[in-house]
């Protein structure tokens, strides 16, 4: 059995190269020979991983496994459907996360069970799910050429990411600054300066061609996966096979918070399920096509991986996009 390892050795501050030598022990463990590609700054991942697929026999391996945060697997992902468009008789090995950033939306969606200190348990289920995973579909969402398979997000928490970005470049020279910016820390700073600045803007919302929603939008979440930020589930009834995109809207800051502290995924399910009960307040729905018209440009972000502001967005589904392994083997 040949896996191909796709590593970002700068996921989560360093912590996916760090952990690189436990991975490869235990696909050594399970049998499992291994070829490490080892993503660099300077050329997008999807540009790195094309090239490697086409220069070689992609069909030989088993599996794909991503080694990194959500950024790294929506590259590598992105990498996957560049090969495929460019060689459609060819055939991809399924896809498998190994979930090592920092809010690991994707795996956490799929079951894979990631704390803030990944254990040695943890870490044994994800690598197992390489080889003995159960098969699975996945949805992607699409938006100008580029694919998410968690989520994109427009307004005051793409402000946060945008702000937190450039905050950490700037500490990223100093050894305990650049230490405390691994984690949520820098995340939480950012999101109370931009909570205050961030104004609300108008906007329509048009969901398979027919308008959803006009009014004062302050954020919109487009879910393709269940969890969103590491610790929300904002729509209980998602799943990442069922071919449709979760909308979230949020329409004033009040708003925001009241369904964010509802949404902890660690609150009991009646508390969640609430939260998509206040629909006057804060709406949710479910489509194959969204296109979302803003009265200015925004910030937005797929995948934790910033974009430019516009102020317009069509997004759509596209169902059982890739293959790939969840895990089997029980907790």
């Amino acid at each position: 059995m040949r896996v191909l390892c796709v590593l970002n050795p700068n996921a989560a501050g360093g912590l996916a190269s760090q952990r690189w030598n436990a991975v490869s022990a235990l696909l050594d463990k399970q049998g499992a020979k291994q070829e490490l590609l080892v993503v660099h700054d300077g050329i997008p991942i999807p540009d790195q991983v094309c090239a490697y697929l086409s220069s070689g026999t992609p069909d030989s391996f088993c599996a794909i496994a991503g080694i990194g945060g959500d950024g790294t697997h929506s590259g590598v992902i992105n990498g996957l459907m560049a090969f495929r468009e460019s060689y459609p008789e060819a055939i991809l090995p399924p896809y498998a996360f190994v979930p090592l950033g920092t809010g690991n939306d994707i795996a956490k969606s799929l079951g894979i069970r990631i704390r803030d200190e990944i254990s040695a348990r943890d870490l044994r289920r994800a690598v197992s799910a390489i080889l003995h995973g159960a098969d699975y579909s996945l949805d992607l969402g699409l938006i100008n050429g580029c694919y998410f398979a968690d989520a994109l997000t427009i307004g005051l928490d793409s402000s946060v990411l945008r702000t937190r970005n450039a905050g950490k470049r700037r500490i990223e020279n100093i050894p305990l600054m650049r230490y405390l910016a691994r984690g949520r820390w820098l995340y939480t700073f950012s999101w109370g300066s931009r909570f205050i600045l961030h104004a609300t803007v108008e906007a329509e919302v048009i969901v398979d061609g027919d308008l959803w929603y006009a009014g004062p939008l302050i954020n919109l979440v487009i879910n393709n996966t269940r969890i969103y930020a590491g610790d929300f589930d904002f729509c209980t009834n998602a799943y990442a096979d069922d071919g449709l995109l979760d909308v979230v809207l949020f329409t004033d800051p009040t708003n925001y918070l009241a369904r964010y502290l509802l949404a902890i995924r660690h609150n009991p399910d009646r508390i969640r399920e609430l939260s998509q009960d206040l629909d006057n307040r804060a709406r949710h729905t479910q489509g194959r096509c969204i296109q979302i018209r803003l009265g200015r440009p925004q910030p937005a972000q797929i995948d934790g991986e910033e974009r430019a502001d516009e102020c317009f967005f069509d997004v759509r589904v596209v169902r059982h996009a890739l293959r790939i392994k969840v895990p089997a083997e029980p907790i």
